[in-house]
């Protein structure tokens, strides 16, 4: 174990039983209006459709095990390991190249957005136990996101608006500002979308047009004392 400090992120690497996978704790995560910790595996899940990450995280939610992330967990992580980025600098190095690794995999989460020819719903945790919805409108041009003109709908899909925040944490993992892809116009009827992320030499995007079937890897975490 890295105990390079008191505070900050720690990298752990036990040696029995599941609780032996490689992880980083990442302490005072602000995550639904509060702080908590969060261990962050190395492992990702394999490449699953998001209904298959809905009946994983139940299933392994049910043990204690580590879960899938919707849109905004992953997202605060990331943000708080940017926070503590002069802290135990060599431990968070190497959870900034996972996460630049990661997200380059272009991550599946579980949250689903709901179109709508009237008021969008952004769906957190969708299908499990631990579901909540969010009410915007989430139509709009594509954009880096410091260019679009409804910096509100950075709230319901992040967990924040704070555009200066969030390029500075996607400059921070990838080396380049932070991009919205989203369904530019209303639908005639209700179209449902997975939200997920990629990233490249050009940009880290939150993609919210996604099609259920589509396979991806997740990250995986689990919320401890």
């Amino acid at each position: 174990m890295d105990t390079n400090s008191e505070s900050g992120i720690v990298y752990e690497s036990p040696v029995t039983t599941w609780q032996s996978e490689p992880r980083f704790r990442i302490p005072g995560v602000f995550y639904r209006g509060k702080q908590s910790n969060f261990l962050l595996f190395e492992k990702m899940t394999s490449a699953l459709i998001q209904d298959k990450l809905i009946e994983l995280y139940e299933s392994e939610r049910a043990k204690g095990n580590p879960v899938p992330t919707d849109a905004p967990l992953i997202w605060a992580i990331a943000t708080r390991a940017h926070e503590l980025r002069d802290e135990n600098p060599k431990t968070v190095g190497r959870l900034r190249q996972f996460l630049k690794n990661g997200f380059r995999r272009y991550p599946n989460t579980l949250t689903r957005i709901h179109y709508s020819p009237e008021n969008d719903v952004v769906v957190h945790n969708v299908g499990t136990s631990d579901q909540y919805s969010l009410e915007g409108n989430v139509v709009g041009p594509d954009g880096w996101i410091h260019e679009i003109p409804d910096k509100k709908v950075l709230e319901s899909l992040l967990g924040t608006q704070n555009v200066s925040q969030i390029d500075a944490v996607s400059q921070w993992i990838n080396g380049t500002a932070a991009h919205l892809w989203r369904l530019n116009s209303k639908p005639l009827k209700l179209d449902k979308r997975v939200a997920g992320f990629g990233a490249g030499d050009k940009r880290l995007s939150l993609g919210c047009d996604g099609d259920l079937l589509d396979e991806y890897p997740a990250f995986r975490v689990l919320q401890v004392e």
